[in-house]
């Protein structure tokens, strides 16, 4: 008998067989790729590694023309008792095996099948390739990590490629599809639907081992751009930071005239000019931000320090990407961290090179495949080279300031109060923390802003050069989806958005938001169909101004324009999407062209926002008039002539009339003869929806989200739908102080119910439903105010200008 110790050995040697066999057979190297693969599967013959041996065998005789071979060996995995193998092999098979010609005199009997070709197959598809195809089975989730083993399944060719697509990589996440009780008789899950026959596959697509450079990056210009966003953070937060100074003073001074007790006396050291002790700060945090951020991550994440041996254990590539990277660059090797977790993440971070720091989750390591692990570890590497991860670094140290005060707040605000019998100071605290926590993380959310152009930017340029380091944008396309949906099922799984997914959101390389619903609806409809609106709608960089993150299909399909560049097959048909020759316009005076974009639906998008520059015509016009005026007689109108508070009291008033202007438009409405309930796919398939296009709905799921205090403004509602994740958009008909205030029903009293949300879908950068109503299955109701909160908020604006203007200058 075999000790132990020989069979783990032994077994580790078939698998690194297999895994140099697949390899070479998707490098093409049909040679090796045979000798390898015919060793694992005599060696291993009846055992999952040998059973995809012999599938890439079939791709690599077929390859090099041995098709006797392919379809002996694909005849006997028809005989597999594994279902997917079976399929697979069944499939392959008709491929391989030629039709016979069919008799010229025969008339083809009446089935009820209608005979068809492949042009014919093909042109019926809404969107082109097949690499992702529908299958019958599902499969179920692991207890422990909610992510199932992903078994070989079919992957029919393409037509760019005369080879079969070699097998499925090893096992690695495929996302259980279980529906909950509360969705399982939804008509979204009847049969013939999509979730019904659904299954995500990937083809493999090759990479190339010597790609030709691309042009070269414009790396001063995005430094300056680093530089400069970092000078915004600091005087938004020099901002934020004076604001609440000199109104907790005032705040202090009215209570001290009330009850002249000297506790409320206000505190002298809020008067002085705040710069020098932020400047400080800023240094501090951007020269520690290494240690601090581990010590950070200790103590939320119990992060560890990654040995190579257990990289190389999971991606050989990655480390030698690493070493030949960095002497290459002459700096030090990153140091390496691990986050304990199951959700796929990486970011890297620091202050220079010689500090830097690579984390990445233990998620990443068992969900992607070694050349989809070295293609992450490229990107954090360019983010090191390109020196923009320094200054992201800080503004991710900054905003947790605030968002730790928002996330501890409702932490102890929650415990405090449960260990409290007194009614009335039960509620006193509740309200205190509940304000603290809603306060804090809306300046995290604010201090964010500064960052989001430079955070976009980044992506772009790291995504390129770690294509071009490893020459395998595919393996980067197929590890960015597989992140996402990683994300999607993390939050599917724990019932919420973890607060680490949030606060470290800018430095990760797949947007929350986007993942949420992206990554939950990849499960049910190919990739190519539900990121279409993400690379074809012409408004689309428009409304990403508001996101952290460039739009995931933008990104995917830069990567398949560098494939198609190095002449490679593309993981996913999305290069030549959104590139239909489009009817040549006439060349519009600027006159001509600002009519046109007034009567677009982008205007009407950004009407208040677009009211605020407009505004400054009415100031001209009423600095006009009160010129003309202060040369006649009528003198009681000169003062508009140069008064600098016009300009100010307009500013407010311009995006009153816009929020008006645009009220009616965003906000239908909501009756039963006009709402619907789409499934996710369908929503997402539309590329030329707006925001601006309000479509009531009506969808049905469980509501997930946090508890209690850190969720009293809505941060995190998000709806369960048969077909995926959908977020939900809160707010109180008073604004965010009336979520302060006691209702009978808040959102979070809901959380892990049955409910059916109803209101406003807007798509856009993001998928979301601006909620009117949220009804649970026992009759309970929390109502949204969405509509009348904007028309406070427009009327509060015009009383603001009108105030403002009638104070005159000071």
């Amino acid at each position: 008998m075999a000790s132990p110790n020989h069979q783990n050995s032994a077994d580790l040697s078939v698998k690194q067989s297999l895994e140099a066999g697949l390899t070479a057979l998707k490098e093409r190297d049909y040679d090796r790729a045979i000798a390898l693969l015919e060793s694992v599967s005599q060696t291993a013959a009846n055992q999952p590694p040998g059973i995809r041996a012999q599938m890439g065998l079939v791709a690599a005789y077929k390859a090099t023309g041995n098709v006797k071979k392919a379809i002996a060996l694909c005849t006997s995995l028809t005989k597999n008792p594994n279902t997917q193998v079976k399929t697979w092999a069944d499939r392959t098979l008709t491929e391989l095996t030629p039709p016979r010609p069919p008799k010229p005199a025969e008339t083809p009997p009446k089935t009820g099948f209608v005979a068809f070709d492949s042009a014919t197959e093909s042109a019926k598809k809404t969107v082109k390739g097949d690499g992702l195809r529908p299958a019958s089975l599902r499969q179920t989730a692991d207890q422990k990590t909610g992510f199932s083993t992903l078994e070989p399944t079919a992957t029919q060719g393409n037509a760019k490629s005369p080879h079969i697509s070699p097998p499925p990589p090893p096992p690695k996440p495929a996302i259980s599809t279980e529906t909950t009780p509360d969705t399982e008789t939804s008509d979204e899950n009847s049969p013939g639907s999509p979730t019904d026959t659904y299954q995500l596959t990937w083809r493999e697509a090759a990479r190339v081992k010597s790609p030709r450079p691309l042009k070269p990056l414009k790396l001063l210009n995005f430094r300056i751009e680093a530089f400069a966003s970092a000078i915004a953070l600091f005087f938004l937060a020099r901002f934020v930071l004076q604001f609440l100074l000199t109104n907790t003073n005032s705040l202090l001074v009215q209570l001290y005239i009330f009850t002249r007790l000297p506790i409320f006396q206000p505190i002298q050291l809020f008067y002085r000019d705040p710069t020098p002790f932020l400047q400080f700060v800023f240094g501090l945090l951007l020269a520690s931000s290494p240690w601090l951020t581990d010590a950070l991550l200790k103590l939320f994440c119990g992060i560890e320090t990654l040995r190579g041996s257990v990289l190389s254990k999971h991606s050989k590539e990655a480390s030698r990407v690493l070493r030949s990277f960095c002497t290459k660059q002459n700096i030090p090797v990153p140091v390496l961290k691990l986050l304990p977790i199951d959700v796929p993440v990486a970011f890297s971070y620091g202050c220079l090179p010689r500090f830097a720091r690579i984390a990445v989750s233990q998620g990443l390591l068992d969900q992607l495949t070694d050349d989809e692990i070295a293609t992450i570890f490229a990107r954090e590497l360019a983010h090191i080279s390109h020196w923009d991860f320094a200054p992201m670094s800080l503004a991710m140290l900054v905003i947790q300031i605030p968002y730790l005060i928002y996330w501890q707040t409702a932490y102890w605000g929650e415990r405090l109060c449960d260990l409290m019998t007194i009614d009335f100071l039960r509620s006193a605290v509740r309200f205190i923390t509940a304000a603290i926590s809603a306060i804090s993380y809306g300046i995290y959310k604010l201090l964010r802003w500064p960052m989001f152009w430079l955070s976009r930017r980044r992506v772009y340029f790291s995504d390129r050069t770690s294509a071009e380091i490893t020459g395998n944008p595919n393996g980067l396309t197929r590890a960015l989806a597989k992140m996402a949906i990683g994300i999607a099922a993390n939050i599917d799984r724990e019932k919420q958005t973890s607060f680490f997914l949030e606060s470290f959101d800018l430095l990760l390389p797949v947007g929350i938001g986007q993942a949420v619903t992206l990554g939950s609806a990849a499960l049910h409809a190919p990739l190519e169909q539900i990121l279409l609106w993400d690379v074809t709608n012409p408004d689309r960089n428009w409304l990403t101004v508001n996101s952290a993150h460039p739009l995931l299909g933008e990104r995917l399909k830069l990567l398949a324009l560098y494939a198609q560049f190095w002449q490679l097959e593309t993981e996913l048909d999305l290069a030549n999407a959104g590139v239909q020759e489009q009817p040549k316009k006439a060349k519009l005076s600027l006159f001509k062209s600002i009519l046109e974009f007034k009567d677009s639906k982008l205007f009407l998008q950004g009407a208040p926002f677009f009211g605020i520059p407009m505004s400054l015509a009415m100031v001209a016009v009423l600095w006009l008039i009160g010129g003309i005026l202060s040369r006649t007689s009528i003198w009681l109108f000169d003062w508009l002539w140069g008064d600098r508070s016009i300009i100010w009291g307009c500013l407010p008033i311009g995006f009153c009339l816009g929020t008006l202007m645009r009220i009616n438009y965003f906000f239908p409405d909501i009756t039963p003869r006009e709402t619907t309930s789409p499934s996710l796919p369908e929503i997402l398939s539309n590329p030329e929806t707006l925001p601006v296009d309000a479509q009531p709905v009506q969808l049905s799921g469980q509501l997930l989200g946090r508890s209690g205090i850190g969720n009293w403004l809505g941060q995190d509602l998000i709806l369960q739908t048969a077909t995926g994740l959908v977020r939900l958009h809160y707010v109180s008909r008073f604004g965010y102080l009336g979520s302060l205030w006691a209702k009978p029903t808040r959102p979070t009293d809901l959380i892990g119910k049955p409910v059916v949300a109803t209101g406003w879908l807007r798509r856009g950068a993001t998928v979301a439903i601006d909620l009117e109503s949220l009804r649970s299955q026992g009759g309970q109701v929390s109502d949204s105010g969405h509509p009348i909160w904007s028309a406070i908020l427009a009327f509060a604006a015009a009383v603001w200008g009108a105030y403002i203007i009638i104070q005159g200058p000071r």
